[in-house]
């Protein structure tokens, strides 16, 4: 293949990335439309806050099941047979104003202050050196 060959399947490689890249553009703007569409329709306020709270806890809940944990795994804490979604978020409604969430903190720190209130509310337990629940 000669030098002229050669620029030119690269400029074709480009084209087709550019197009790739373009369309994945396009279409996480048509998701961002349709998810600031349905934030802007959620019943709280700040909605993004309570989105983001949501997947934190979502996320804890749907990593920590004590059923899914494999036996060898470095786990320490689970949360309990038995224990839904539904429960937790319950009760993150009823006790949200006391934890004091805003926009300013950062991913961390929603992060521990959801997993201490989870602890407290034995949604996520310490496990003992048998794997066995302390609840």
């Amino acid at each position: 293949m000669d030098k002229a060959n050669i620029i030119e399947s690269l400029d074709v490689l480009k084209a087709q990335q550019d197009l790739l890249d373009i369309t994945r553009r396009d279409d996480v703007y048509d998701q961002m439309l349709q998810i600031n569409d349905m934030l802007s329709n959620v019943a709280v306020f700040p909605s993004l806050l309570w989105a983001w709270t949501f997947d934190i806890m979502k996320d804890i809940f749907d990593n920590c099941q004590y059923k899914d944990l494999a036996v060898n795994d470095y786990v320490d804490e689970a949360i309990p047979e038995g224990v839904t979604l539904k429960q937790i978020f319950d009760k993150f409604w009823d006790d949200v104003d006391t934890l004091g969430f805003t926009m300013d903190h950062g991913s961390e720190i929603l992060e521990e202050v959801i997993r201490d209130w989870m602890r407290d509310n034995n949604f996520l337990v310490s496990l003992d050196e048998d794997g066995w629940l302390d609840a």
